[in-house]
This record gives structure tokens, sequence and C-alpha cells, in this order.
């Protein structure tokens, strides 16, 4: 029987739901012994059951920016789940590939933190830390990140527990949609009785199932049996339709998985009820694990663990409590090491200042009869850089006055730009006032031009026409308005009004 190590690593799967804790090393299983294990040596893995997670599948609109993603998923969540905002929760998302239409879809999970805590809470006072917690959909990764189902196609996961039942699809490898199922394993049990009519307990109807499956010796028996699992595989196929037609795939691989092992003859259902092709829930990682009550979902914790010893990836990672990084990378630790190469430097620092100061007295000595013989050197050396402070002055000078010079030179330069690009052009202001004079209904009977004012002369058929067209011209911030008469012209029984505007282009 394989043993904790004190020199091998290994890992630990933690089964919460089973009460069980094994451990896997050099591709061997050990039941696990707190009082002979080497944390350091060992990683934890356990899972949250699916019952204890709180799912949603919600649409937000391409629209809605990156940054702001998060905080509209949340939104949305707590609308349709309902959440008290009173506790705290963790929530994390993933996308689903390939959606279309306006709107991306995100599987939203939800966990209450504060149950998290308390779930977990009695194992990390044995260990101090629990490395990595699955969500019981995601441990399903494992399979795919350690190579032993390929990324191709469509598989579909059903596994059942005394208390919880679920099914997950995976597309490619990837995650990408989920189901609480209400078919446990008490569930059936429940079932059983009530057809049966007389009590059988759970142990051994658990006993029955994983031994005989629907082929029971008594004909009634299995006809009731027969009668229960034909209901659940119906149930099922109505849940796997909803994804296929939501979704538009096409589901290829069945693996069906309980805490009891193998239920014989389920194949049956798979391809006669779902039409599905059914593959043996059958992957072993050690070469003794026929010789422990594994469940399926300890493999599948094995597999994560493996993967998270490489990878180092936490994007699914519920751990409330996590192994903290090593002393050299925590604040503690950097502390430490700056102590430690402060006191060397304080054993160091008075030795190198008597060395550097005899050092110090010798270069002096010798700069000193250095200098003497330089400062005899100095003397015309002065006299050149007073001729030198004259001449530069008178330099500066002349440069000031030509600065001054070059800077009027630029703000003429400056002006003349300005007026070119900001004023604005007389064939612009006509095309505007013509615009204008269209827009309420008048006629442009004539267009004088002076310098940057524009005389136009503007018939209208009514004085309320008129007035507003002067008020749009004088809306414009760039034109300034001056009209001195509105002329009511009622020759050939034909009433309009004339005015004579003066514009001036500012």
């Amino acid at each position: 029987m394989a043993k904790n190590s004190k020199n091998a690593s290994s890992i630990v799967a933690i089964n919460k739901v089973t009460q069980t804790i094994f451990g896997l090393s050099e591709n061997e299983v050990f039941e696990h012994d707190f009082s002979k294990a080497n944390r350091a040596k060992e990683t934890y893995v356990s899972y949250i059951p699916y019952k204890d997670i709180m799912t949603a599948t919600v649409e937000i609109s391409r629209s809605v920016e990156d940054a702001d993603l998060l905080d509209a998923i949340v939104v949305k969540v707590y609308e349709e789940l309902g959440l008290d905002t009173a506790l705290d929760y963790k929530i994390t998302y993933s996308e689903v590939i390939g959606a279309g239409g306006d709107d991306r879809i995100f599987n939203v999970f939800v966990v209450d933190n504060a149950k998290l805590t308390s779930e977990f809470d009695a194992i990390a006072a044995r260990t101090n830390y629990i490395d990595y917690v699955a969500m019981a959909p995601f441990l399903y990764e494992g399979l795919y990140n350690r190579g032993v189902l390929t990324r191709d196609g469509i598989d579909c996961f059903i596994y059942l527990q005394r208390d919880d039942a679920f099914l997950v699809v995976y597309q490619n490898g990837e995650y990408f949609q989920s189901r609480q199922v209400r078919y446990n394993l008490k569930f059936l049990h429940e079932k059983y009785v009530e057809l049966v009519g007389s009590r059988v307990d759970e142990e051994s109807f658990y006993r029955l199932l994983s031994k005989q499956g629907v082929n029971l010796e008594n004909p009634t028996e299995r006809d009731y049996m027969i009668q229960i699992f034909d209901d659940m595989f119906y149930y099922i196929n109505d849940v796997l339709n909803g994804i296929s037609k939501i979704y538009n795939v096409n589901i290829q691989n069945v693996y069906i998985g309980t805490d009891i092992g193998k239920i014989p003859a389920i194949e049956v259902f798979v391809e006669n009820n779902l039409k599905l092709r059914y593959k043996d829930f059958n992957f072993n990682v050690a070469i003794n694990a026929k010789d422990y009550p594994l469940t399926q979902l300890d493999i599948l914790m094995f597999l994560v663990g493996q993967d998270y010893l490489v990878t180092k990836d936490d994007d699914h990672n519920y751990s409330p409590f996590m192994r903290p990084p090593p002393l050299t990378q925590r604040s503690t630790g950097k502390l430490i090491g700056y102590m430690l190469l402060g006191c060397l430097l304080g054993a160091v620092y008075p030795a190198y200042n008597f060395g550097y100061g005899y050092y110090n007295n010798m270069v002096a000595n010798d700069k000193t009869s250095e200098y003497q013989g330089l400062e005899d050197q100095m003397v015309p050396a002065r006299a050149e850089n007073a001729r030198l402070d004259k001449e530069t002055k008178e330099v500066n000078a002349q440069a000031a006055k030509s600065g001054k010079e070059l800077n009027d030179r630029r703000d003429l330069i400056n002006a003349i730009l300005d007026k070119k690009n900001n004023y604005a052009m007389k064939g612009v202001s006509i095309f505007e006032l013509t615009n204008m004079v269209v827009k309420n209904k008048g006629n442009m009977v004539r267009i004088g031009d002076e310098n940057r004012t524009l005389t136009v002369q503007v018939r209208t058929k009514n004085d309320k026409q008129m007035t507003e067209l002067l008020e749009d011209i004088s809306k414009k911030e760039v034109y300034g308005v001056d009209t001195k008469t509105i002329a009511l012209q009622e020759g050939n029984k034909t009433v309009f009004y004339d005015s004579n505007i003066s514009v001036e282009v500012k």
C-alpha cells in the first residue's frame, strides 16, 4: 500500500460529499493520513457540489465596452437570481463562443462567499490552505488539459450523487453549458420504494443498483426500475434537446458516472432514449486505482491537481484559503531580506570608511602638489577669460535685439494665418445665407460685396418669414447683421416684403 512520502510530492483529493481523502503520488493512490502529511509536498484539491452553485445565462449588448462588462453582468445576475445585496458573492463568468445576434451570451456562476468559507474552514484548519477548489462542472477540464480526451466534438457528462445530479456539456474541450438534474441517487431510491411498495434502505438500493442496474431478478421490480430509468432519460433528453436547439449544436458523446460506480446496462438507455453514443467513464490515473473506493470525481480532482501544478491557472479556482506565495515573494520575506542586507552593510561600512579615508588622504597630497603648479598657469587664463566674458555680453545683446525682430515677424505671420484659417470665406458665407433664405421661403434678389460686408436684397411673402430669417442670420456668430428697412411692396396686387440686409463677415 502506498503511503504518504516525505520526499515525493503528492496531490490530495478531498471529497466533502463522500467524506473521503485520497492522495496520488508517483502514479499510486493512497489513503491520506494528516498525521503523516508533509504540507510542503502536498497539493490539496477539492470541489463545490453543483447544488451549492447558482447559475444563470445572461445576454449583454455588444455595444457594452469590456471595461463595463463585469458591472453589466453583475447587475443582470442580481436581477435574475434575486441575490441579497447584503451578502458577499463570488461571481465568475464565461462567454458562450459562437453565439450570434446583437447580444453576447455569458454563463455566470455565483457562490455565497460566507457559505464557501464555512464549508472549507474545517479542512483549512488541518491543512492551513487548500490549493484548488473547483466547481463541479469545471472538474472535467482536467480530462482535456491532461490529454485524456481530445479537444474535438461535443461531449456531455452526466453525474449522479446521493443528493445532487447534474449534466455538463463541453465543446472542443471548453465548458459550454450545464444543468442541474433532479434524478439524483436519493430521488431514484425514493421512486423505487414508491413503486415497489416496500421499504428498502438506501445503502441496499445503491448496492443493488451498482451490481445489477436495471437487470433485477424479480420481473416486477425490474419493470419498475426500467420505468424509473425511462423517465429519467426522457427528462434528460428534453434538457439536451433544449440546449441543442437554443445554441444550434449537436451533442455526440455521452459519459455517465455516479458516486456508486457504473450502473450496469445504463448504456442501453443512452442509445435508445437519447439516440447518442455512450462512452464509458473509465479514466484511471494510478496503477492501483481499483484497490480503493475512488469516485470518478476523485479521479477528476487528481487530473485538475496535476494540471494546476503545471499551469498555476486560477481562473476557475474558488479556494477561500489559497496557499501563500514563497517567503521570498511575500512582503514579510522581502522585509527580512532587506534587514539582513542592512546588517551586512552595517558590518562592512566601517572597514570601507577606514580604507577609503586612507586612500583619499594619499590622493589629496598628490593633488595639492599638482594644484600649486597649475595655479601659476592660471594668471594668463583668467585674463583671457575676462576678455571672453566681455565678448559674450556683446554677443548676447545683439542676439536679444535679433530675437525681438524675429518675434515681431512671427507674431505678424501668426496673425495672417489666423485670419486666413479662422475667418469665414465669402463664398461659404453666401452659401450659408442662401440656405437660410430658402429655409425661410424667401428669394434672394441681389447680392452686393464691399470689403468684408455683403449686402443682400431679400424678398419674402410676409413679415414673419422676414423676421425669422433675420433671427437665423443673427444666431451665426461669424456674422454681424444690419437691416435698416423692411419695405412692403404691393404692386400688381402681389404683396411681398423687401429688405436690404448688410452682413459683416467677422
